[in-house]
């Protein structure tokens, strides 16, 4: 996975080579963030702050309804026969409209007509983006809004989006002190409470990729009262057991091990406003070197048949990646290696400390009592169709475990492919509906 960071120092060398792409004009939608894109297109747009129990400060997208509001389904009438009128004059056409105020206000007050809510959460070295880079009837975000969601998008700890914290700075190494368990232990639960006490709903549904259900399994094992909290559970390229990646990244993590886990960074893949501009240069439909922004997509994620739109290719490439603590991709990578679905391994000393044991917390996925259905696909280099199998087969309640139906479709289709909506959103929407 720390190969995203060589690509990008890759693709900055050779932008600057390139007097084609720095002449290039830009997609207007290259430096927006979320909730920017997400007004651009038509929809409403609110940005909240959840900080978590131990002072991270996240933030998340909310995409409140469709571009078009549904009318409330009133379920109260006043029948105004059965009523006598109060006074004279002005003051009984006052009397009529403080009637027909009240019986609107039962008729339609919020409480009886709730949207039904989801949260969506991203996967590794990426942010709220991935869910609205694309057109409105092809985005997974707004495609939800449009089918009547109240829509939240979550933001963890580090990246673009949530790089705040009640006293430390990421200047600071303390600040990435963390891998994805702290994600499953804090954020993700701080963000589900909040989201509850904003709407008012006492379940809702959850959509992963990658990272989002990896943290999402972990945390039913910190918290098992949380699956009250949720309705269904949507994973998307799950992740748990990653041991049959792609040879590449089995290679990855053995020199990372061998190494000692990482280059000294603390973080990895977080992009400048003059990386993304140059960025959406190399990779937009005119420039000589388009192709290879797509060939190292594939490399990354596998092989794909289905097209990305090449005029949004470029405003993607200057989203992701969003940036990611190192420790982040150090724990993939142990993962590989332990062959098992655990807790990160500090080594024995800070293990001791940390678990009360001299080896990882083991993660169990018998944790996970809610409805699960799995979307995975059969050319996805990170999340294997066997590391699926292993995931569907302990997992005590998978309601739908479903392979995209088409070769060729990688682990980022399931964001930005331009046939993502057919082959996953509109099974994922019937698979929450029933």
């Amino acid at each position: 996975m720390g190969i995203v960071t060589k690509v990008v120092i890759i693709f900055v060398s050779l932008i600057f080579e390139s007097s084609e792409c720095r002449a290039s004009s830009h997609h207007p939608h290259t430096l927006l963030g979320t909730p920017d894109l997400i007004q651009v297109r038509g929809y409403p747009a609110e940005v909240h702050h959840v900080t978590t129990r131990d002072g991270y400060i996240l933030q998340l997208h909310r995409i409140p309804r469709g571009r078009t509001p549904a009318p409330r389904a009133c379920t109260h009438h006043t029948h105004f026969r059965t009523l006598k009128p109060k006074g004279t004059g002005w003051m009984q056409l006052k009397w009529f409209k403080n009637v027909l105020d009240g019986a609107n206000a039962r008729r339609c007050h919020p409480t009886q007509d709730r949207r039904r809510v989801v949260l969506l959460m991203h996967g590794v070295l990426s942010s709220s983006d991935d869910f609205v880079l694309n057109d409105p009837h092809q985005a997974l975000a707004f495609v939800m809004a449009d089918a009547g969601y109240d829509v939240w998008l979550g933001n963890a700890r580090g990246n673009t989006y949530s790089r705040r914290h009640v006293r430390l700075s990421p200047d600071q190494p303390d600040f990435w002190d963390f891998s994805w368990d702290e994600i499953a232990q804090y954020d993700l639960p701080d963000m589900l409470s909040y989201i509850r006490n904003a709407t008012r709903t006492p379940k809702l549904d959850y959509v992963g990729h990658s990272m989002g259900t990896t943290v999402f399994f972990a945390m039913m094992n910190y918290y098992p009262h949380i699956n009250g909290w949720i309705r269904k559970m949507v994973a998307m390229a799950p992740s748990a057991y990653i041991h049959n990646i792609f040879f590449g990244y089995r290679l990855l993590s053995v020199f990372s091990h061998i190494i000692g886990g990482g280059s000294g960074k603390y973080e990895t893949g977080r992009l400048s406003e003059e990386t993304k501009t140059l960025l959406a240069g190399l990779c937009s439909p005119g420039a000589l070197t388009r192709k290879v922004c797509l060939k190292v997509i594939a490399l990354v994620a596998g092989p794909s048949r289905h097209e990305i739109d090449k005029d949004y290719l470029p405003v993607i490439v200057a989203h992701t990646p969003a940036g990611v603590a190192t420790r982040i991709l150090t724990h993939y990578s142990q993962l590989i290696l332990a062959r098992k679905f655990q807790a990160f391994d500090y080594g024995a000393t800070r293990n001791l400390a940390e678990y009360g044991t001299l080896t990882p917390r083991q993660y169990s996925l018998e944790r996970v009592t809610v409805p699960v259905g799995l979307f995975w696909s059969q050319d996805d280099w990170i999340n294997t169709p066997k590391d699926v199998k292993q995931i569907a087969d302990e997992l005590p309640r998978v309601a739908l475990n479903y392979r995209i139906p088409l070769r060729g479709f990688n682990h980022l289709d399931f964001l930005w492919s331009e046939n993502a909506r057919r082959l996953v959103y509109l099974p994922l929407m019937k698979f929450l509906k029933v």
